[in-house]
């Protein structure tokens, strides 16, 4: 499922044009997954047993499926759309517990993470050098993200998605992903992995994943998203910090970090002088005074969520806002001080889709996770998943941190790493993964379910 999203969905859905036929099959696979394991645990005839927190995720699902009563949700159609984009990523919890239980299968998962990061790194280089037209080339539904659609504030009308540099038109890549910056938005994610998995390596495994970390630097470098690479920044600072629960063996993960800086310098120097480096001028706002606060970061929005809890509690129902808006038709919007309500953070599309309870349940939810890490991260007995669930729990900052300036529920790449690593916490942190063997050292052997019983 993730090589499909991290891969494939958006060539097959901006390349031939077929948005919603794109959007269903996502679905479908998920679904699909979601049938085969519930016949596979029937057939088992075992005892059901849900994880920790399955509580919060139903919790979520209980108040997005209320929402399809609210009076302003309009058609079946919104219901349907709205369901799938709130809740088309509520697997990846279950997923995550039921899959990611060894240090095998999260090296597994890691490198999975990384070639994917790599991928599209490798595309969106190639794509920085591309003109719009030249993109919009590609298929339909680029000529359509890169170009727009009919006239903007029209019905059906879609901005061009260009900026201008140095006199120049360019647009920021979207890699092998269905909107600009995909690439970015994956690599931000893979990043502290990619650096856990070189720190707690041996030396013959290093060198492939140095090429996976680079990779995913060339994605968010090539990106050209000020937030990804704010939150890459914060993800591997987080990192770093949440390392020094290793003890005195953090240098390993302070040296895979040191070798990467070292290595992506002269990587970009080459890059700027071989393709030029006028694209990059997106990113001479980013200044450390206003890094958080940049006019780009959209975090105006925040404040306006007060007044659209006291205009539409409830919320303006499902499939109003996001890429399902124009499913079913349009729907009237209400108004907060004159101006329609604004989707452009996670916490003001949740409020416009799902009101205040969804808001609370959200907010309280993330914040149960971020209690859990810091709590919970120093206890976990074995060495490497600690070092691997650190890095994991860095992204889990970041990427909460970006919702302030962004929806990220909405993105293929961030929607299923916030419930993926729901489940990896509620395994390692509160289930079975909590009772492993002490192992203090970094490459050896997962434990067998003989010396677990030993």
């Amino acid at each position: 499922m993730i090589l499909y999203l991290g891969l494939l969905e958006g060539y097959a859905k901006l390349g031939t044009g077929s948005h919603q036929a794109a959007a269903a099959l996502r679905d479908v696979l998920i679904v699909a997954i979601c049938l085969g394991a519930g016949a596979r645990i029937l057939s088992s005839r075992e005892k059901i047993r849900f994880p920790p927190l399955t509580g919060w995720v139903m919790a979520w699902i209980g108040v997005v499926a209320v929402e399809a009563f609210n009076p302003k949700t309009g058609s079946f159609l919104h219901v349907i759309g709205g369901y799938s984009q709130q809740l088309e990523w509520v697997p990846f919890f279950f997923f995550a517990y039921a899959l990611i239980r060894t240090r095998t299968r999260f090296r597994a998962l890691i490198l999975v993470m990384g070639v994917v990061a790599l991928a599209n790194g490798a595309v969106s280089a190639y794509q920085y050098r591309l003109s719009p037209h030249a993109l919009a080339a590609w298929g339909p539904g680029y000529r359509e993200l890169v170009l727009g659609v009919g006239e903007e504030g029209q019905k059906g009308g879609l901005a061009a998605r260009t900026f201008s540099s140095e006199g120049e038109a360019r647009v920021r890549p979207p890699a092998l992903g269905t909107d600009a910056g995909f690439g970015g938005g994956v690599g931000g994610i893979a990043l502290p992995a990619t650096l856990a998995l070189l720190a707690t390596g041996t030396l013959r495994r290093r060198w492939p994943v140095i090429f996976l970390s680079l990779g995913a630097i060339l994605g968010i470098v090539t990106g050209l998203g000020r937030l990804q690479v704010v939150g890459s920044v914060l993800a591997v600072m987080a990192f770093i910090a949440l390392s020094f629960s290793a003890g005195r063996r953090v240098t390993r993960p302070l040296a895979a970090i040191f070798l990467i800086i070292v290595l992506t310098v002269p990587v970009i120097a080459v890059l700027v002088a071989v393709e030029g480096g006028g694209g990059f001028s997106r990113y001479t706002s980013i200044e450390p005074e206003n890094a958080v606060g940049s006019k780009d970061k959209k975090t105006g929005s925040l404040e306006h969520i007060p007044a659209a809890i006291a205009e539409v509690p409830f919320g303006e129902g499902l499939g109003t806002v996001g890429a399902v808006a124009g499913l079913g038709g349009k729907t009237s919007h209400s108004t907060v001080e004159g101006k329609g309500l604004s989707a452009e953070t996670e916490y003001n599309f949740i409020v416009d889709e799902v009101g205040l309870p969804g808001l609370v349940v959200w907010v309280a939810f993330t914040i149960r996770l971020l209690v859990l890490g810091v709590k919970s991260l120093r206890r976990v007995p074995d060495l490497e998943i600690r070092i691997y669930m650190a890095a994991l729990f860095a992204s889990f900052i970041a990427l909460t941190i970006e919702g302030f300036s962004g929806p990220t529920t909405t993105s293929a790449a961030l929607g299923p790493f916030f419930f993926m690593f729901a489940g990896l916490s509620s395994y390692w942190f509160l289930g079975p993964g909590r009772d492993v063997p002490r192992d203090m050292s970094f490459g050896a052997p997962t434990s067998t379910p003989a010396a677990v019983a030993a």
